[in-house]
């Protein structure tokens, strides 16, 4: 089991990479542990497109690196706090994309005026109490607890969290969200969306965006394409 989890952590940083997401060697993508021991996340040190399952450590609830090699990331706690806080969650992605990033930093929110923003029909939390790391348990928590129910949240100054109750669907809503946030700031240059949805009537709208379901058809896509991009010599 343990060896297939650590593919699928590795597979989704690939994903997160081919799609713009990357951030030199920060950003992790983690899975719960079924056995309850912690979460599987990728080492410090290596980027997104170079994690192979053998770099996919064993984090303890404390920190502790319980298998694999190498250091671990300082800010397990947004991973480990997330799961603790939310059982029914296996999956938490941490990056940096711009698009988000600047878009809080613009006071901005995302509206559903796509089916892609769709996804975040009910407004995105705003994290404000972590630009910097974050490194500790009461951290964590303190971030877990912010994003409530949401499947995502902003850390102003910082990036975003997603999460879902499987990599795919994890990853594939932060993809998401950084779409979503590229379309509002392409919007907001034209004069804004002239005709914004109250949340209420976006989620009656695009009720079939708020599933996972609709999460993963388009994870099956990200991973051929990222699989097709890195076979190319």
């Amino acid at each position: 089991m343990s060896k297939k989890l650590r593919r699928e952590v590795a597979l989704g940083g690939h994903v997160l990479d081919h799609s713009g997401l990357g951030d030199y060697v920060w950003g992790h993508v983690s899975a719960r542990d079924p056995g309850g021991r912690g979460v599987w996340m990728k080492r410090k040190g290596l980027g997104f497109d170079e994690v192979g399952a053998t770099d996919v450590i064993l984090v303890g609830w404390d920190g502790a690196i319980l298998e694999g090699d190498g250091p671990r990331h300082g800010e397990y706690p947004i991973h480990t706090e997330a799961l603790l806080e939310s059982p029914a969650l296996e999956s938490v992605v941490h990056c940096h994309p711009a698009h988000a990033m600047a878009l809080v930093a613009a006071g901005r929110q995302i509206q559903p005026f796509s089916h892609i923003a769709s996804v975040f029909s009910r407004q995105v939390p705003v994290y404000f109490d972590a630009p910097g790391l974050v490194l500790t348990a009461e951290q964590g928590r303190a971030l877990a607890q912010a994003r409530g129910s949401s499947r995502a949240i902003f850390m102003h100054g910082h990036g975003v969290v997603t999460v879902g109750a499987s990599i795919g669907a994890a990853v594939t809503a932060a993809v998401m969200l950084e779409r979503a946030c590229y379309l509002q700031l392409l919007a907001d240059g034209y004069g804004g969306v002239k005709q914004p949805l109250i949340e209420q009537r976006a989620v009656e709208l695009y009720d079939h965006t708020q599933g996972e379901d609709f999460l993963l058809e388009a994870w099956e896509y990200l991973v051929r394409s990222t699989e097709r991009a890195r076979a190319k010599p």
